[in-house]
């Protein structure tokens, strides 16, 4: 038989861990230069119903626009700055809805208090990822490839 003081200390334990995470841990995705390295320079995608335009700028940062189902228009800018010492590959986002600001230089989307939001944003990042990442595995596919046709050489020159 478990003694009662056990189940009611590993019930304090658990509560403690969970309100620790909760006002200590980060929630979110995190923004990460590596992350978005190799996004193609411009394109668009659907992602959630909404069609996601993005166009990127020097050092990997880029933006992103959609239109919500009430017609605002939301802009979600994605800058990665100079690295600093504490944080190097981490970057910022912005997040304008119908020209007001909702968000300013958050590094992780928890800062986003909207719910839906943040849905949207979340989804949007890891499909950019998933198309950064689709691109840099072409990019290594293509440079690894060999030409094929009539100009190319044989080991054997070519009889």
């Amino acid at each position: 038989m478990i003694p009662i003081e056990l189940v009611y200390l590993l019930f304090a334990i658990a509560t403690g861990a969970l309100l620790y995470r909760y006002y200590t841990g980060r929630g979110g995705l995190e923004i990460l230069r590596d992350d978005y390295a190799g996004l193609p320079h411009e394109g668009s995608i659907e992602v959630r119903h909404h069609l996601i335009r993005w166009r990127g700028a020097e050092g990997g940062s880029f933006v992103a626009a959609w239109q919500l189902e009430s017609g605002h228009f939301v802009v979600m800018r994605v800058v990665f700055d100079e690295p600093d010492e504490e944080e190097p590959d981490l970057g910022h986002i912005d997040i304008s809805v119908d020209k007001r600001k909702v968000v300013k230089d958050a590094g992780w989307t928890e800062k986003i208090r909207d719910r839906a939001l943040r849905a949207d944003v979340e989804a949007i990042l890891k499909v950019l990822m998933r198309e950064a990442r689709v691109a840099r595995s072409d990019k290594t596919r293509l440079a690894a490839a060999k030409p094929v046709g009539e100009k190319s050489k044989t080991i054997d020159g070519g009889r």
